[in-house]
């Protein structure tokens, strides 16, 4: 991955085809998991009622429990960590619209993913667009960094260390690229 660069009101960047691919692959893993533990809900059609809809969505189903997975903890945290009633209460108004928003920002990143035609055409975003992408980006590395046990300074540091033959080796080289890939698109912004 070259560093991202911006010309005009256009954000660009030359990808290597096996880097969109795990690009591809890392981000439909995201929506995966923050789908995972969603009970599936009809989702309204075009055409169909506005107000059954409306009320689809604000019909009280009681507080919401924080998830199972530490990853997704960590991608949807508690509002009140010290207080879990105030914060399953709180993420019964806010889970649905957090959830649904990471995927939109996912679907964004995934769309330019595809305009690259697998790495053969640069990766162009248009600068109103950096958003989901910064977004998608760090709840990608979130994820990684809750794989590999990484917490803090020191966790990350300490991983630093871990040789080439370990198998936690390619998801820490995968960690370091999606922080230079942050990084370089923060810059170019």
């Amino acid at each position: 991955m070259h560093r991202f660069k911006k010309r005009g009101g256009v954000i660009s960047s030359d990808l290597e085809p096996d880097e969109v691919q795990l690009l591809q692959s890392l981000v439909g893993e995201l929506i995966g998991l923050i789908n995972s533990d969603r009970p599936e809900k009809a989702n309204p059609q075009p055409g169909d009622d506005p107000f059954a809809a409306w009320a689809a969505e604000l019909a009280d189903d009681g507080p919401v429990e924080a998830p199972e997975d530490p990853v997704l903890r960590r991608l949807l945290p508690d509002a009140y960590p010290h207080d879990p009633k105030a914060s399953a209460e709180f993420r019964r108004f806010t889970d649905h619209n957090l959830r649904q928003k990471k995927v939109s920002d996912a679907d964004v990143v995934l769309g330019h993913l595809a305009a690259t035609r697998g790495g053969q055409e640069p990766l162009r975003i248009p600068a109103d667009a950096a958003g989901p992408w910064l977004r998608t980006l760090t709840s990608v590395r979130l994820a990684v960094a809750g794989r590999l046990g990484i917490t803090d300074n020191e966790s990350a540091a300490a991983l630093g260390e871990v040789p080439d033959d370990d198998p936690r080796a390619f998801m820490i080289s995968v960690y370091d690229w999606l922080g230079f890939a942050q990084e370089t698109l923060v810059s170019a912004l």
